[in-house]
């Protein structure tokens, strides 16, 4: 069968799912037009952008100063409390909408390279514990950084650092409490792949940034030449 005529019949079978299942905005429920993904984009337009990336003393950057030597750290939105930023990473992390994490990835690649911004010699997520992963089925940070990477044309790679111990949930810790909860839980299990490199880590949403901060020291002290911090969100 002709290519031409393979897409004919695909392009009517999605047309045919798409109105036995439609697919919706993950926010606002509305549904979607073939080209729209995972949002709609009334909803991306109004999507909380920080613009961090813009600038050098931002929240998130501020978060590693005297603790971690970063080249720089940005989010792509502004998480507050009931805002649409809660909304989606509640979604992402524990609905299984890696679309979404997908989506809002290639949304930060192209704010980026809009702006021209250095780009990095690998993209690693941040790590999920293997007992965490079979609960849940999936790493959130996966998706975002594919779509991420997608994007801005860097590679990534998923398996060059691992998560050794299953720690305790962050939640209702202190500053410190966080802090020890995460001291060297992260072990590097490919040095060769970022030995020299700029590597950017990237999250869903950083808090403190004790956690980050714990797998950015064993990504420097394994050999990486200089680490950007990039979420999707920053509380």
């Amino acid at each position: 069968m002709p290519l031409s005529s393979q897409k004919y019949y695909f392009d009517w079978f999605e047309d045919l799912v798409g109105l036995i299942f439609p697919k919706t905005c993950v926010h606002c429920g509305l549904e979607l037009n073939k080209r729209e993904k995972s949002l709609c984009i009334s909803c991306e337009y109004k999507l909380p952008r920080s613009n961090y990336h813009r600038i050098a003393d931002n929240p998130v950057s501020d978060k590693f100063k005297g603790r971690l030597p970063i080249k720089s750290g940005f989010s792509f939105l502004r998480f507050t409390k009931g805002n649409m930023a809660q909304t989606l990473m509640h979604e992402l992390k524990y609905r299984q909408r890696e679309d979404l994490g997908e989506r809002l990835g290639k949304l930060f690649g192209s704010v980026l390279s809009i702006d021209n911004l250095p780009a990095p010699d690998l993209i690693i997520p941040l790590p999920l514990h293997e007992s965490k992963r079979r609960i849940r089925g999936y790493n959130q940070c996966d998706s975002i950084v594919h779509g991420l990477a997608v994007v801005i044309k860097r590679p990534y790679m998923t398996d060059v650092v691992e998560r050794v111990v299953a720690n305790p949930s962050q939640t209702r810790k202190s500053r410190f409490d966080r802090w020890e909860n995460v001291e060297r839980i992260f072990e590097v299990s490919k040095p060769e792949e970022i030995l020299g490199r700029h590597v950017m880590l990237v999250d869903d949403v950083v808090t403190t940034g004790s956690t980050l901060e714990s797998c950015g020291r064993a990504l420097l002290e394994a050999g990486a030449k200089e680490i950007t911090i990039a979420t999707i969100a920053s509380a």
